[in-house]
C-alpha cells in the first residue's frame, strides 16, 4: 500500500530558497509511471536554481516544481496504456530532457535543441522532480536499467543520456 503523502524538497518561489516539506503522493496519468526514488544526485545547475543567482535558474526552470533530474528509482505504479515491459518492481533512471518530437529538430534527430523542450527536475512541463520521495516519469522518458549497478551509479547516468541524443 502507498502512502498519501511523502516529503519532498520543493522551489516555491524564485530567489534562494527550497523547502523540505510534506506533500501528496502523485497519481499516474495516461502513459505516466509512479517512481519510488532510490537515489538522486545534485547537479550543480540544482546549486544555481537554489541560490538564483544566475541565468540557469532564471531561464530553465518554471516554479513551483521538485528538483532532482539525475535519479535512479522503482516503479510502484502505471498508469493506462504504458508499455508492459515498464512493469511494477523495474528499476529506471529518467531522460530529463522532455522533447516533443513533432518539431523540425525532433524529426531530424536533434532533440538536444526541441523547439519545444520540457525538463524533468525544473518544472518545465512537470513540476515532478527526484527530489522527492515518489515522483512520476513518463514512460516515454524512462530508461529501464539492464544492468546490476549500484543505485549510486544509476543516479549519474543521466549525463550520459545527455550525451546520447
Amino acid at each position: 500500500m502507498l502512502p498519501l503523502q511523502m516529503k519532498a524538497l520543493v522551489k516555491e518561489e524564485e530567489g534562494p530558497s527550497y523547502r523540505y516539506k510534506d506533500v501528496s503522493v502523485p497519481n499516474p496519468g495516461q502513459g505516466e509511471l509512479l517512481v519510488k526514488v532510490k537515489k538522486v544526485s545534485l547537479c550543480g545547475s540544482d546549486i544555481y536554481v537554489y541560490q538564483w543567482n544566475n541565468h540557469i535558474a532564471k531561464t530553465r526552470t518554471r516554479v513551483p516544481f521538485t528538483p532532482g533530474h539525475e535519479m535512479v528509482g522503482e516503479i510502484v505504479a502505471v498508469g493506462a496504456d504504458v508499455p508492459p515491459e515498464y512493469a511494477i518492481g523495474k528499476r529506471l533512471c529518467v531522460e530529463n530532457h522532455f522533447y516533443c518530437g513533432d518539431c523540425y529538430q525532433c524529426k531530424h534527430d536533434q532533440r538536444h535543441i526541441c523547439q519545444n523542450l520540457n525538463q524533468f527536475g525544473y518544472g518545465r512541463g512537470t513540476v515532478h522532480g527526484g527530489c522527492s520521495e515518489y515522483t512520476i516519469i513518463p514512460a516515454r522518458y524512462a530508461y529501464l536499467l539492464k544492468t546490476n549497478i549500484t543505485d549510486a551509479q544509476a543516479s549519474v547516468l543521466e549525463r550520459v543520456f545527455y550525451v546520447y541524443l
